[in-house]
Parts: C-alpha cells; sequence; structure tokens
C-alpha cells in the first residue's frame, strides 16, 4: 500500500527546502552589487567562486531533505554517489556527510544522525523530475552504492560501522535484509584509528560483491548469496601474493572498486596513485595482476560498456586516465579542467576531478570536476576524442552524475550549499564565559544554541539536480557561465596589474599569521565604524580584544571576508594551499561529526594520524615520540608497511611540484625565503608544569616541534611551539622575536614568514600555563600576542617594506549575521589603507593570490591563478609611513602571563575598567569534562559553543538576524 502521509510530508519539505535555498541564493547574490545575475540565480561562495544550480534549460534541483518529523528544515549533506537500477526506474543517492542534529534539550540526537539513501522514482513521466519514495537511515555510510544486475538488491558501504548493508525491494518498498560484518575487530591500521568500509563493485553475475577497506588498506570479497565474506586481500606490497616487498608503497586508502566480467577487480588507490588490479576469481584468496601508476590521486572510476577501457578520475592531476583492460596499460590521459582553449595552456590544476560517467550510447564521458563545480564532457570518438569539448555548471561541489535509462536525462548529485547566517550558534564554550550573561542562565542559552543546529557543516545542504542532457550547440554558452564562475576568463585588470607592480617594487616581506576559528562579529561585531556588524553577537569586544579591535579601525576593516573552510582540517588547506582535496572534505565531514563517524583528522601533515611524508620509521618514530611504533606494532605489516613511502592525500600538487602546492613551497621556487613557527609540526618538548612552566624553551634548551613537511625541516623554529592550548601564544610571540630581532641585527628577515598563534581557538583550561585558563584571558592572550607582533615590526627597519596578514584557519566556532564562513582578518603594513571599511568579497584564495603577486611566485592552482589579489586594501597614493603600538586588555591582569619578563618592556593596557572573568579554572574544567583540547577541533563544536554562550552571556538573551542584513554603525 502506498504511503500517501509519507508522500505529502516529503513533497511538502522539498518545496519549503527549495525555496530556503532559492531564497538565500537570491540574498547572497544581492550582496554583490555589479556582479550579472542570470536566470539561475548566480551565488557567491565562501571560497570566492560562483554556482549557478539551474543553468541549464529545463534544470530542476531538489534538496535532500529526509522528511523527519522533529526537524522539517533538516537537509543532509555531502549526497556523494548515484546509481540507476539496471531496470532504469530507481535512482539511488547516498549521502556520507557530517550529518548531526541537537534535540530541543541541546543534547545529541543519536537516532537521527544518521546517513541516509534517498530513493527516486525516474520511470516514464518521472525522468523529467525524479519523485521521492522512500529514504533509508543507514548509521553510518561512505562512497559505495550499487544495484543487483537484477534490481532487486542495493548494496551500501557502512563506513566506519565495517559492514556492508543489503536492501531489498519488496513491491514499492525496500528494506533490510542482510548486515554483512567484514571483521576487522573495531581496529584500522594506523594510529588508533577505527576501519572504514568505502567503495563497492559488484561482479557481473552479481555473485560477488568486493568492498575497498579503505582504512585496511585491503578488499574483502563477499559472496552474496550467503552475504559472507570469502576472503580478504590485503593491497599492499609486502604480501606473498602481492610483490613480496616489505616497506615499499602501494594500495592505501583502496577509494573505488569496479570488477571486470566475474573475476578481476579494478581498486583505485587514493594515497599511492594507482589501480590496483587484482583476480579473485579464486574462492579462497586474491592474487595482484599488475598496479597501474597514474599521475594524481585516484579516485572514482567506470568501464565503458564492453569493459575493454576503464576511465579513472583522479584529482590533483585533474585528469581521467583512459586503461586498457586486456593490457592493463594506461593508453590516454585526458585533461579534464576545461577545453584546451578556456585555459590557454594552463598548467594549473584544482577543477578536483572526483567521478566519471559514460553516456548511455557509450560516445561520451563525463567527468566530474569538485573543485571548480562543473561536469566536463568528452567525446570518446571522432576528432574531438579525449579532449574537454564544453563544460556543464551544477550546484556547490558536484560528486556524481548518472543517466537516465533513455540517456536524455541527467542527474547530478551535489554535497553542499551556501550555508547562510548562523546567529544561533554561539561559541563552543559558552556556557562557562562570564563576562556577559544572559536571561536564564547561559547554560541554557547555550542549550539552546545548539538545538538551533546552525553549526556550518550542519547548513551546508546536498541536493540533486536533474536536467535534460544539453545539446552540442548548448555546450559553448554552459562553458562560459563555468568559467565565469570560476574566473578563467584572467581578467584581473590593470587596476590591479597596476597596484601590484607597485607593491612587488617596495614590499619585499610578507608575514602570515594564522589563527583559530572565529567569526566577524563574534570579534568585531561592537565596531562602529561603518562596517556591517552585529554588536548583540559580539563575545570578544574591545574590552577582551583591544589590538584586534585597533587594527581593524587603524587599517581596514574587512567586512566581507570569508574562510572557505568548514573546520580546521580543510580550514589549513584553504589557508596554505588554495583549495582543498576530494578526500579530505569527505573525511572531514566524516570526522566532525557529533556521533562516531570514524575517520580520523587528515591534515597538518598527517593521514590516519601518521607522519605520511617522513620516510623511515626513525623519523616518524622522532615525530611522535615514538607513538608511531608503539602504535603500529600490533597492526598487520607492522610498523614498516603500516601508510609506507612518502605521500599526502590531503596535500595538493602544484607547477613545480607533486605535493608542492603550498604558499611556501611557492616562495622557495621562486628564489625567496621562508621561516616557519609553528605550522605542520607536531608538539614533542616539554612545557614543564604550571609550578615550573619552560616559558623560554630556547633559553632552557628544550626543543618543542618536530616538523611534519620535510620541505620545513630546516626551515622551522623548533622552539616555537605549535598547537596546543595549555601554552601561551605571548610566550610563542617570545619565541618569534627572539628569532625577529636576529633578522633584524643580521639584515636578512626572510621573504615569508609563516605564524601559528592559536589560543583564540581556547581550551584546556584546568591545565593552562600563567593562569592563562579561561576563555576570555586566553583569547585576550591571543589578541596581544598579535598586537605585539605588529609593534615589533612597526618599530624596526622592516616597517617600510614588510606586510602582515592575518587569518583564521576557519571561522567554524562562532555566530555571524551574515554568513558562518565570515570571518575576521587583517591587513597592516605600507601603503595599507588606513581607517577604511573594505567590503570587497576576499577569501583565504585571494590571501595567497596576493602572497604570490607581492613576492614574485608562480601561481598555486587554478584557484590562485584565476581570482584577484586583495588590491582594495591598498593605496598606492599614500606615503607608505605606519606604525603601531600594542595594548593588553585588562583582564590578563587576572592571570600571571605579564608578570613574568617580557623582552618588550613595560605592559600597557587597554583604557577602560578592568574586566574580570566571572569563573575561574576550576569552573571551566568542570563544565568541559571529558573535552578533549589536545587536537584542534576535536571538541563537538556545537557543545563547545553551548558551554561557552552560557559562562560568557549568562542571561543575557541571543538575538536573531536575517540572512546577510547590514547592520553598519558609526560613532557620529
Amino acid at each position: 500500500m502506498k504511503n500517501h502521509s509519507f508522500e505529502r510530508v516529503f513533497k511538502l519539505c522539498i518545496v519549503a527546502s527549495a525555496v530556503l535555498l532559492a531564497t538565500q541564493g537570491a540574498r547572497a547574490d544581492s550582496e554583490h552589487e555589479g556582479e550579472s545575475t542570470e536566470r539561475s540565480g548566480r551565488m557567491p561562495l565562501a571560497t570566492g567562486q560562483y554556482v549557478t544550480p539551474t543553468y541549464l534549460s529545463g534544470a530542476v534541483q531538489q534538496p535532500l531533505n529526509p522528511g523527519l518529523a522533529a526537524y522539517p528544515n533538516f537537509v543532509a549533506g555531502e549526497a556523494v554517489r548515484s546509481q540507476l537500477s539496471p531496470d532504469g526506474t530507481t535512482l539511488a543517492v547516498l549521502c556520507a556527510g557530517q550529518n548531526s542534529l541537537y534535540a530541543p534539550d541541546g543534547t545529541v540526537d543519536q537516532a537521527n544522525s544518521t546517513q541516509y539513501i534517498f530513493l527516486y522514482n525516474v520511470a516514464g513521466a518521472n525522468m523529467a523530475n525524479p519523485v521521492l519514495t522512500q529514504v533509508i537511515q543507514q548509521a553510518n555510510a561512505h562512497v559505495g552504492l550499487v544495484f543487483s544486475p537484477d534490481s532487486s538488491t542495493l548494496y551500501a558501504a557502512g563506513g566506519v560501522d565495517d559492514a556492508v548493508y543489503a536492501y531489498h525491494k519488496s513491491g514499492a518498498t525496500w528494506s533490510q535484509t542482510a548486515k554483512i560484518a567484514l571483521g576487522h575487530a573495531g581496529k584500522g591500521v594506523g594510529l588508533n584509528v577505527q576501519p572504514n568500509a568505502g567503495g563497492l563493485g559488484l561482479s557481473a553475475d552479481g555473485k560477488t560483491l568486493v568492498v575497498a577497506n579503505n582504512y585496511n588498506d585491503s578488499i574483502s570479497v563477499i559472496d552474496t548469496a550467503s552475504s559472507t565474506v570469502r576472503y580478504e586481500h590485503d593491497l599492499r606490497p609486502y604480501q606473498a601474493n602481492n610483490e613480496g616487498a616489505d616497506g615499499a608503497a602501494g594500495g592505501t586508502f583502496p577509494f573505488a572498486v569496479v570488477v571486470k566480467g566475474n573475476g578481476t577487480a579494478y581498486v583505485s588507490s587514493d594515497r599511492d596513485r594507482e589501480v590496483v588490479v587484482v583476480d579473485i576469481s579464486s574462492p579462497t584468496a586474491g592474487r595482484l595482476l599488475k598496479r597501474i601508476k597514474l599521475d594524481g590521486n585516484a579516485l572514482g572510476m567506470t568501464f565503458d560498456a564492453s569493459q575493454a577501457r576503464l576511465y579513472v578520475a583522479q584529482d590533483n592531476a585533474d585528469q581521467v586516465a583512459v586503461i586498457d583492460t586486456a593490457s592493463n596499460l594506461v593508453t590516454a590521459k585526458i585533461d579534464a579542467r576545461a577545453p584546451a582553449d578556456l585555459l590557454r595552456g594552463s598548467k594549473y590544476t584544482g577543477a578536483a576531478t572526483f567521478a566519471v560517467t559514460v553516456s548511455k550510447d557509450g560516445g561520451m564521458l563525463y567527468a566530474v570536476n569538485s573543485g571548480s563545480n562543473s561536469v566536463a564532457v568528452i567525446p570518446l570518438s571522432g576528432r574531438n576524442a579525449n579532449t574537454v569539448t564544453g563544460l556543464i555548471p551544477t550546484a556547490y561541489e558536484p560528486h556524481d552524475i548518472t543517466f537516465s535509462a533513455d540517456g536524455n536525462w541527467m542527474y547530478i548529485v551535489n554535497g553542499k550549499s551556501i550555508t547562510g547566517a548562523n546567529p544561533g550558534h554561539l561559541y563552543g564554550n559558552t556556557a562557562l564565559v562570564t563576562s556577559v550573561t544572559y536571561p536564564g542562565g547561559n547554560a541554557a542559552a547555550a542549550a539552546a544554541a545548539r538545538a538551533s543546529n546552525q553549526y556550518q557543516f550542519q547548513l551546508e545542504r546536498a541536493s540533486l539536480v536533474s536536467a535534460p542532457v544539453p545539446k552540442p550547440y548548448e555546450l559553448p554558452k554552459l562553458t562560459e557561465i563555468v568559467a565565469q564562475n570560476n574566473f578563467y576568463s584572467g581578467e584581473s585588470g590593470e587596476r590591479d596589474e597596476g597596484k601590484i607592480e607597485f607593491l612587488r617594487n617596495r614590499i619585499k616581506h610578507v608575514i602570515y599569521i594564522v589563527k583559530e576559528n572565529r567569526t566577524f562579529d563574534q570579534i568585531l561585531g561592537d565596531l562602529r565604524n561603518g562596517a556591517n556588524a552585529d554588536p548583540s553577537l559580539a563575545m570578544f569586544g574591545r574590552n577582551i580584544t583591544p589590538n584586534f579591535h585597533s587594527i581593524a579601525s587603524n587599517f581596514v576593516t574587512l567586512d566581507n571576508f570569508m574562510d572557505p573552510g568548514d573546520g580546521s582540517m580543510d580550514g589549513w588547506s584553504w589557508a596554505l594551499q588554495g583549495r582543498v582535496t576530494n578526500t579530505e572534505t569527505i573525511t572531514q565531514q566524516l570526522n566532525y561529526a557529533a556521533v562516531n563517524r570514524g575517520l580520523s583528522y587528515e591534515s597538518e601533515g598527517s593521514n590516519r594520524n601518521v607522519p605520511v611524508n617522513l620516510a623511515t620509521v626513525t623519523e616518524r618514530d622522532h615525530a611522535t615520540n615514538g607513538a608511531y611504533s608503539s602504535g603500529s606494532g600490533g597492526l598487520v605489516g607492522g610498523p614498516v608497511n603500516l601508510l609506507a613511502g612518502v605521500g599526502n592525500h590531503a596535500s595538493s600538487d602544484a607547477p613545480f611540484g607533486i605535493q608542492k602546492g603550498y604558499i611556501f613551497n611557492a616562495v622557495l621556487a621562486a628564489g625567496g625565503t621562508v621561516r616557519n613557527y609553528g605550522f605542520l609540526v607536531n608538539n614533542i618538548g616539554s612545557i614543564g608544569t604550571q609550578g615550573s612552566p619552560v616559558s623560554n624553551p630556547f633559553g632552557s634548551g628544550v626543543v618543542q616541534v618536530a616538523p611534519l613537511e620535510p620541505t620545513l625541516a630546516a626551515l622551522t623554529d623548533v622552539y616555537f611551539r605549535g598547537y596546543d592550548q595549555n601554552y601561551p601564544d605571548l610566550w610563542r610571540y617570545n619565541e618569534w622575536k627572539r628569532e625577529f630581532d636576529q633578522f633584524v641585527a643580521q639584515g636578512n628577515l626572510p621573504s615569508l614568514s609563516t605564524v601559528r598563534f592559536s589560543h583564540d581557538h581556547t581550551g584546556s583550561f584546568s591545565t593552562a600555563l600563567a593562569g592563562v585558563n579561561t576563555p576570555e584571558t586566553q583569547q585576550a592572550d591571543d589578541d596581544l600576542a598579535v598586537g605585539r607582533l605588529v609593534e615589533a615590526v612597526a618599530h624596526s627597519p622592516y616597517a617600510a617594506n614588510t606586510l602582515i596578514i592575518v587569518t583564521e584557519d576557519d571561522c567554524q566556532d562562532g555566530p555571524d549575521h551574515v554568513d558562518s564562513h565570515r570571518a575576521t582578518s587583517y591587513v597592516v603594513g605600507p601603503y595599507v589603507k588606513q581607517g577604511a571599511v573594505v567590503k570587497t568579497h576576499y577569501s583565504q584564495v585571494n590571501v595567497l593570490r596576493t602572497i604570490e603577486d607581492i613576492l614574485g611566485t608562480q601561481h598555486i592552482n587554478l584557484n590562485t591563478a584565476y581570482q584577484r589579489p586583495m588590491t582594495d586594501v591598498f593605496d598606492t597614493r599614500s606615503s607608505g609611513a605606519w606604525t603601531y603600538n600594542a595594548t593588553a586588555s585588562t583582564v590578563l591582569k587576572t592571570t600571571t602571563l605579564l608578570a613574568q619578563g617580557q623582552p618588550d618592556g613595560s605592559v600597557r593596557f587597554a583604557q577602560g575598567p578592568d574586566v574580570k572573568p566571572r569563573h575561574d579554572a576550576a569552573y571551566w574544567d568542570k563544565v568541559t569534562i571529558g573535552f578533549n583540547f589536545d587536537e584542534a577541533d576535536q571538541v563537538p563544536p556545537a557543545k563547545y559553543n553551548k558551554v561557552l554562550w552560557s559562562g560568557i552571556k549568562g542571561k543575557k538573551p541571543y538575538p536573531t538576524r536575517p540572512h546577510g542584513q547590514e547592520l553598519a554603525q558609526t560613532d557620529d
């Protein structure tokens, strides 16, 4: 019997969500005057790019709303895979996102914090507009989804559940019939990681199912009749039924699987950039046939109809490899970025090719470019064979494309949407903050903040776009739209070029500071200089952050600056690389869930908690204080075979080298010099105790860090401590200042200095040193460290030729009335405008482009090559003179931080009454019991926000603002 009430609920939810998305898009577009709007509603992303989801004629966009009774407006995030049943009637879409929900009391709603499989009827008249018929809730998922040949069974990978789920169709309803356990006993191949069931491939006869064990570097071969595992085949070289080469690289992070006939599995190995070919015809064991080396990170794959050719999508290379399955040789390499004439021979990558699909008639290949929000159209025969002839615009972060049974309609699944404002999100430790009080108590305000479900991962909504397959004559215009969305025209303008040439001739040094997690309104909401600021959302205002307010007011206030990253994992990639790899994007969604989804923090130099760019066991042990060997000794293959070789699938490529897509690589390749303070390091040195802290590591001879990136090994100040919420930023500043004084004396300040100040993240209250043990004092410490660095440069011989740029890695942990990605950013130095509010849309991409242009480097990737430098920040008609004197928040008087000897002389406190936290460290420690502050973003942000809002704001009610409303205020 058909469930009519179910259908009505879904139709209502879909309509409501569609209106919401359209409204957000229209509002977002209206914020950017002068930008053209197309029939689709051109929408700006935090990345600086635009999307036009429904520009295609006849396109329909449906948000993936599962119709939860308690959360009618919830839309699932991160659609990663779509499949059409062989009988052509059912389209299945799998989500593998953060997808976490909080109940009205602020607790995690475990029952609804699941993944989702959306099932659509696409038969007959429904091809044009798929009809949602059922939604399956599955506890966890990754990228595996496949139908049986008779269309009666759907298999979905279970991610951290270490299982494959089987669903059978009975009448019009699908229900679970099996959960096939893969048997890894909760252990992945890494340091303290769990298994992760990933891609799925099915034999032609449907009797053999192969699953990629993404975190175990193996495949499991399953008998579908009995729903049991026949055997597991380790893909790494050390195994005897492979090469038997101990300690050799290969087979790690298996991602996708396809099966040729009934006996040969092709497995894409993401980290090792290869396809592993395995004979699975035996009922008891697999046998390696070949490793096919590729230029990029191997991800999605598909055969042609005859299975004579295999097509492999590759991130970083932005390629599709064509493999002859008879010889297992690469016969062609297709540039999937764009038509050749569009990029005019550009060597930059970053389109992030993720998946490939062959048209129903076999004549066209479609490559999904997640990074450029497009689908590349590639003829497979004729004079244009194996070249891109056009691009199709998509919604934000496309992941897959599927075609209707007749081949006339296409279905594109997309992972994200524009988040918009998040005024109800608050700060993770809200209940701990005491400088502001809310009616009803800060604890109640914090609970309400969690229940708002406005964490930016929750606001990123997946969608399905259905549209007619475009005709050849439509492709030129569609390609033009994609080019406009990604700035491929390269029109930076003579004004930009002239300013940059002027600055390049005068600025010789850049100090790039990256901090942690704060939104614009959270810090600068109380500005009254005409900036678009909401004072009701200012949690760490002028009395806590006098330097940030002074810098923003005296130089430039950037009130439309966006951090594209959603959390620190991809935030550091955006901050240093100007893009993020596909697998890092998906991994982060799962890592940041409020429930256990298993995947690790794949950024800042490690994969699966292993320092993967260090080649030897000895190096890895040094970087982890011996944890590498001790933690991997019991794993299959042992330490020497744990992610062997070097390679980091969160690192991007650049024209000057594989995995060289960092800004410091660009500077070095251009002949510049680099000094690193706290980036891409692991803490290994002691900081002492509260009674006897190591406040001067260099003076005490205590090395603090081990670099995780070999390029930075000799360029890193090993006495400058990395991320650690126990350690004051002012002590980090003192170490930086020690070296800066040497550079001043010797006249050799590096071209680029990267400096990490992270105490604005806050945490570790009960163990924090120097009494800096409340959210207010930790934020004030961070503010003073930045202020003193700016002051040191201002009063040095380098003031005339040094530019200081400050950003957050991301701004996930706070509210903003414009957009959850709107962050603080500060620019200080010669020729920077003074007393100006700059409303130009900028992001970390523009920061990197500015550094590239000023220091005369090559561009890192497509994003930095085609987006503008931050020329609106500068006034080349000025004298270039500037100065700055730092002040300390009076809240630091409650600590011992300033009582200890400071190399900069006497302390200058900000004007106004003394600020004192309402709660001490014992209170904060109590309300954050169980939180893990040892690594960035390992505390559930929504829960942390609840605690912080309650502690700082107390009983003050939390206001809400409509998205994007201009709230500029002045003192006039």
